[in-house]
């Protein structure tokens, strides 16, 4: 099982790094084509967010009774030629409708992933566990901007590209890096055909609770309401942060670039280095307290970012706020798969990024509004709000299980949620 976790975690990895090469310069490539306000670039963002969001349940419940591997190498596949499509756009309204089918392949990738390690996982481990898949996927991440920069800065430079092809460039290399994470997803992962045998056709939002150990409902509960606040304060800081650097410092399409490609490079390695470490951090202590004490941190950094200054300011903030949520994701998604029982795993991790979802489609809509209208550090100010918020939530009502009840929970069927 530990063979599939490493497999799982280095195909994560070779997606994350086509889709690092990309995402960091959409908002620029999206004005090359046509995008003209804050407003446009937050809606190409909620595109892929709506897409992902109102698929992450069912994704997750269909690869609860078909199997975690044939719903991700599907994701995969369609990932590969989205990004060809990216590439041969002619306008931002083209942009639109293909980040939306983006958005449809991640709901079949991630949401199954995340169960999938889990269901390899035994309890107590999935702090580590989850902390060793994020810091091997998230090198992908580390590495992409980097990439991305490089490609366009050559396409353009050494290749005497013109500028919109040199951005065009980026995304026929990520189609390629999508690929070659589908032959090793087919290859390499060793997965369960199904989690369990199939459950019955129910509502999807009514029966998930329902298979929940009471005494934990209301963790449940408040975990999701946090996964609110990240989704909103995950989705809106990568396009914002390359906006509000362009605009507020006065930056060309080139300098944005390149400035944002080595921010996000040197945040993402940060990242990278603490994962494991945070992982183990959750499997020894509270993840409760692990994950109200580095979530309000990050949000701190948060509302400090536009009282930066300058790009490296900036940059320097990114790192903080990026480190501070990695300490905290391991004992997040620990904490999730602690409480979920195996036979709907799958439906409730996707109904987790359904939740996330919704604050993600909120955010860059939101955030981009609130630029345009009331000022340009709001909504960095009033998504740390919300986020400290919503840890105070979880700080009074959730309940963390024992190893004991970890391992009772894993293998459990709620009798009244088999009645109805």
């Amino acid at each position: 099982m530990f063979a599939s976790v490493i497999a799982l975690s280095i195909s994560a990895s070779v997606v994350m790094l086509g889709f690092g090469i990309i995402m960091p310069y959409l908002p620029v490539y999206a004005q090359i084509l046509g995008a003209n306000t804050g407003l446009d670039i937050g809606l190409l963002s909620s595109a892929f967010l709506i897409t992902r969001t109102f698929l992450a349940t069912p994704s997750g419940s269909i690869s609860d009774r078909i199997g975690r591997k044939k719903m991700i190498m599907a994701g995969l596949f369609l990932y590969t030629a989205v990004s060809i499509l990216f590439g041969l756009s002619q306008t931002w309204i083209e942009l639109l409708i293909y980040r939306s089918i983006q958005g449809i392949a991640s709901a079949m990738v991630w949401p199954p992933s995340t169960a999938l390690l889990a269901d390899l996982t035994p309890a107590g481990k999935r702090g580590s566990a989850m902390g060793l898949y994020n810091s091997i996927s998230m090198a992908g991440w580390v590495i992409g901007p980097g990439i991305g920069a490089t490609i366009q800065w050559y396409s353009k430079n050494v290749l005497s590209l013109s500028l919109i092809d040199s951005f065009r460039i980026p995304f026929y290399v990520s189609s390629i890096f999508s690929a070659v994470a589908l032959v090793l997803v087919y290859v390499t992962v060793k997965a369960p055909q199904s989690a369990n045998p199939p459950v019955r056709k129910t509502s999807l939002i009514k029966m998930p609770f329902k298979e929940i150990n009471g005494k934990f409902r209301k963790t449940i509960f408040a975990m999701l309401f946090v996964a609110v606040s990240y989704g909103f304060a995950t989705s809106f800081v990568d396009p914002m942060l390359v906006y509000f650097a362009q605009h507020e410092y006065n930056l060309t399409a080139d300098e944005v670039t390149a400035s944002m490609g080595v921010i996000f490079s040197i945040s993402g390695i940060a990242m990278l280095g603490i994962q494991f470490y945070a992982g183990r951090l959750a499997d020894r202590f509270s993840k409760k307290k692990l994950i109200a004490i580095f979530t309000t941190l990050a949000q701190v950094s948060s509302i400090a970012m536009p009282f930066s200054g300058n790009v490296t300011n900036i940059g320097i903030m990114m790192t903080l706020r990026s480190s501070l949520y990695s300490l905290t994701s391991p004992a997040y998604t620990a904490l999730q798969q602690d409480l979920f029982p195996k036979k709907t795993r799958g439906l409730l991790t996707g109904l987790f990024d359904t939740a996330f979802g919704l604050g993600s489609v909120l955010g860059p809509v939101v955030s981009f509004i609130i630029y345009d209208t009331i000022s340009h550090g709001m909504p960095f100010i009033l998504s740390g709000v919300l986020g400290i918020i919503t840890v105070l939530i979880l700080v009074l009502v959730a309940k963390e299980p024992s190893l004991e009840e970890m391992k009772e929970i894993a293998s459990e069927v709620r009798k009244n949620g088999e009645s109805d």
